[in-house]
């Protein structure tokens, strides 16, 4: 259903999953972390069905899409580059842009960044930054997010990959104890190969932690998304989320709990997310 494309775009191997006619509106899909585009694909059935144009690529560092060559893969280069995506796939204001985890705050960043090229808005498990914050000094939060002060530590990524991605397993099971993540661990492994890439991923957190990689465009752009984002936005937060706790849910006006859902809505319930996008696509406001 979603073909793979490969191409270099500013001296780099980036990759995405496609399909869909090439002049229908485009749905550019962002994953997060452990994840891969592959997640995607239930819900593409449904937006390719709605007449949309697919496009999920891999973030920097996660492959076949290559590292940086300059190491950086903090928030502020995934925005960029996913700014340069969709200036290369043609996006304008029918462009419904979703992010998850992870791919949420790049979503937030592209979105206020430039507004032009999306129409519409939905992220999924990981709020604006202003709502993460209030919850994210919490006893009950901090407890969720022991992991990214596990990849703080060097020798994180000789962790991680011990006995076939256990570290990873686990992290699934405990953000969505209702999914089975062996069959999506697959791909996950196969987007984290070697040291090189996993460090690319892990990178990630390490730039948030890291007062000296602070992008402070990239922290004005999120300030704006956390106010209100310019676009119509839908958020959506499994009820059972174990990585970022359902509560959130009080600091995000209009946030949409999805009952009997952890972390990976998309995955978890297709279906839903889909009926709450139509809803919110056929809404005109």
């Amino acid at each position: 259903m979603l073909r793979p494309d490969t191409r270099t775009m500013h001296g780099r191997t980036t990759a995405h999953l496609g399909g869909g006619p090439s002049d229908a509106p485009l749905a550019l899909l962002l994953h997060g972390f452990p994840d891969t585009p592959h997640s995607w694909e239930p819900l593409a059935r449904g937006l390719l069905d709605a007449g949309f144009r697919v496009v999920a690529p891999w973030l920097r560092g996660y492959a076949p899409s290559s590292p940086a060559a300059d190491g950086d893969h903090g928030p502020s280069a995934h925005v960029g580059d996913i700014v340069a995506l969709a200036e290369t796939e043609g996006a304008d204001e029918r462009t419904l842009l979703i992010g998850h985890d992870i791919g949420a705050v790049i979503a937030y960043g592209a979105a206020a960044r430039r507004p032009d090229l999306f129409g519409r808005v939905v992220t999924l498990s990981v709020p604006p930054a202003p709502a993460l914050a209030a919850l994210a000094a919490t006893y009950g939060q901090l407890k969720r997010s022991w992991y990214t002060f596990v990849f703080q530590h060097p020798a994180a990524e000789d962790l991680i990959g011990l006995d076939g991605f256990a570290f990873l397993h686990g992290l699934w099971r405990d953000w969505s104890p209702g999914l089975d993540p062996s069959p999506h661990l697959e791909h996950v492994r196969a987007a984290l190969p070697d040291r090189a890439h996993l460090s690319a991923a892990l990178g990630w957190y390490r730039s948030v932690f890291d007062p000296h990689a602070a992008d402070r465009a990239l922290a004005a752009e999120q300030a704006a998304a956390g106010g209100r984002l310019p676009q119509p936005w839908l958020y959506l937060h499994g009820a059972d989320d174990g990585c970022v706790g359902a509560e959130v849910l009080r600091h995000v006006p209009g946030g949409v709990p999805l009952e009997g859902v952890g972390h990976f809505p998309h995955l978890e319930a297709p279906q839903q997310v889909m009926a709450h996008l139509r809803r919110f696509l056929d809404h005109r406001g």
